[in-house]
């Protein structure tokens, strides 16, 4: 096939795909073009830090015995400590201290430089979550948004497209989580006139964009009552945060915000009718189970990232009506049924590949 049919036959079906008003699925890549740290500068951080950080032998000799497995793989590095070894306490709370100071120094530049660029709210994921939101059917309660990212970029950004924001969390200054059911739908309320019934209410769903962080995020605090969310706190308070390694899974299950967001990931992936991952690499194993059924179903889906992984490239494998985005050079390529559509500008990012196919 050639170049221009190639581009043709995948921009029909990047535009089938969103007029199904798909879930996105945003992952780390997303964050590291905002100067984020990869799951490998996360490793070298804490490599850096926890060491000296640790003050009883037992947890050192443990971190010590692990260094070189997390040097080759953070996440395999910490899942080699084992559970109910001496000092593995400390060693998961400092992790998540580390992580939770390292992500919350980085989000803040991130968000300074964000807000003081020209016109901020121009930034592409701005104008593709307000193209979702404007497009979705009228019906709808919601647009939904996963991400196993901690920081508060994609908060940011439905500010800057000034979309109404559901996080699961209700109330001010310290928002605590809702009790009964995590999101709600909203709605809005208009007169309608009826020759014969008069004047009437009409409550119609008000769609917002239902934020799901299975992995917790950097405004969760920890609290006795359990997880509060504070937006913009610097303090040193304990995070709501699931860290890479040994008490990954353990935390969400044992937790019980944790095991209700989950639940509501779980639902929005079964029902989704397409999804769209950006900057997501499909190591998370949970996570793959519940996509790779769907895509054994047909469910469209699309992959843009920079560069694709093992996970990802086996999926694009396996399911070829699976559309993927990667780097190839100083453009990119697009992998679909099979084939393989190369374009000249670099449409694995977010801004040109919303300028090539939805604006």
């Amino acid at each position: 096939m050639d170049i221009m049919a190639g581009s043709d036959v995948v921009s029909r079906r990047l535009q089938d795909i969103f007029r199904l008003t798909p879930t996105l699925l945003i992952g780390s890549g997303f964050s590291c073009a905002y100067d984020l740290p990869h799951m490998g500068a996360l490793g070298d951080h804490l490599i850096t830090t926890l060491g000296s950080k640790l003050v009883t032998h037992e947890p050192k000799d443990l971190w010590t015995s692990a260094l070189s497995d997390i040097r080759a793989n953070l996440e395999k590095g910490l899942n080699a400590i084992p559970i109910g070894a001496a000092g593995r306490d400390e060693i998961i709370r400092l992790l998540r201290e580390e992580t939770a100071s390292l992500i919350i120094q980085r989000t803040t530049e991130a968000e300074a430089r964000i807000l003081s660029s020209d016109n901020p709210e121009t930034h592409a994921p701005a104008r593709l979550l307000r193209r979702l939101y404007e497009g979705a059917p009228q019906n709808a309660p919601c647009i939904s948004v996963i991400t196993t990212n901690y920081d508060t970029l994609l908060e940011l950004f439905c500010d800057l497209a000034s979309l109404p924001l559901d996080t699961g969390f209700e109330g001010f200054r310290r928002r605590r989580v809702r009790e009964h059911t995590l999101f709600q739908t909203h709605y809005t309320r208009s007169i309608a006139t009826d020759r014969k019934r008069g004047s009437t209410y009409e409550h119609r769903p008000k769609p917002t964009v239902r934020l799901i962080k299975p992995h917790g995020s950097i405004t969760w605090l920890t609290t006795e009552a359990g997880p509060i969310e504070v937006v913009n706190d610097q303090s040193t308070a304990a995070r709501a945060i699931v860290v890479p390694g040994p008490s990954k899974y353990e935390d969400a299950l044992i937790n019980t915000l944790f095991d209700r967001v989950r639940g509501e990931m779980n639902v929005t992936l079964s029902q989704t009718q397409a999804l769209v991952c950006i900057g997501f690499g499909f190591n998370d194993e949970h996570l793959q189970g519940i996509i790779r059924g769907r895509l054994d179903a047909g469910m469209p889906a699309v992959i843009i990232t920079r560069d694709l992984t093992d996970a990802a490239q086996a999926i694009v494998n396996k399911h070829p009506h699976v559309l993927a985005f990667c780097r190839d050079g100083d453009g990119a390529v697009c992998y679909y049924d099979g084939n393989v559509c190369r374009f000249s500008a670099p449409i694995w990012q977010l801004d040109p590949f919303l300028r090539q196919f939805l604006e």
